[in-house]
């Protein structure tokens, strides 16, 4: 039972911390204002900005391969998209 007991607390325990060094004055005080407006810390902030761009692509083509991948919509042809949004700007281009 103490294995177990041991083998749970460092399993919720998996945190490391990490230093950025030579932070720019300014990007710092960014950071502190935006991490204040949303009512966290500097650290929680800094950690939902990690998480949110790590799995991001990295350049246009990473986004094309990802893209690509993706299965087809139902009901889609191609060209719709663009015939969409010509119906629209001649719309506005009228009113």
């Amino acid at each position: 039972m103490h294995e177990c007991m041991h083998t749970c607390t460092v399993a919720v325990k998996q945190k490391v911390d990490l230093q950025i060094r030579g932070v720019p004055i300014g990007l710092q005080r960014r950071i502190r204002q935006k991490a204040a407006r949303k009512g966290v810390s500097m650290s929680k902030y800094l950690i939902q900005i990690l998480e949110d761009n790590l799995d991001e692509p990295n350049t246009i083509n990473d986004w094309l391969d990802e893209v690509t991948s993706l299965p087809p919509v139902p009901g889609y042809k191609p060209g719709m998209g663009a015939a969409a949004v010509r119906r629209i700007r001649d719309a506005i281009d009228r009113a």
